[in-house]
């Protein structure tokens, strides 16, 4: 039997007063191009969720996280067969204007009332991630 690998990423949620969700939409990354996903990154070796959460938000959407809170995990299975565990947190408070700091992995960062996308142009993991949020599920398993 083989001995699996383990990955870990941080996915993180920022709602305005609609209730929308701010997607980024991919490009050039090799993996679902063109989609719409929950701004997301993996944690780096010797790194703490909170820690990946606070760099990753500065890299990539000039933020100053300043408040969060974990509200889900989910155990996903990659169709290469990486074994993923994915933390959702929930952005309370931050500061800075969000701006789209790498323009070269992602080509738009839009807020979308998620009763409203096409399926097709979203993460499926995204949107069954997202209804368990909403039923106040804490956590999920995905197999691809």
């Amino acid at each position: 039997m083989r001995k699996p690998e383990y990955y870990s990423a941080v996915y993180w949620i920022i709602r305005n007063s609609k209730w929308e969700i701010l997607f980024q939409k991919r490009q050039n990354t090799g993996f679902r191009d063109w989609c719409f996903q929950i701004p997301s990154w993996h944690i780096e070796w010797k790194e703490s969720m909170e820690d990946a959460l606070i760099r990753e938000m500065k890299e990539e959407i000039n933020i100053e996280l300043k408040k969060c809170e974990l509200i889900h995990i989910s155990h996903r299975i990659s169709k290469d067969e990486r074994v993923y565990f994915d933390c959702y947190f929930k952005i309370l408070e931050y500061t800075w204007e969000i701006r789209n700091l790498e323009p070269d992995k992602c080509s738009e960062l839009t807020v979308i009332n998620i009763n409203e996308i096409k399926e097709k142009d979203l993460f499926w993991y995204d949107l069954d991630v997202i209804k368990k949020i909403e039923k106040w599920e804490k956590f999920s398993e995905v197999v691809l």
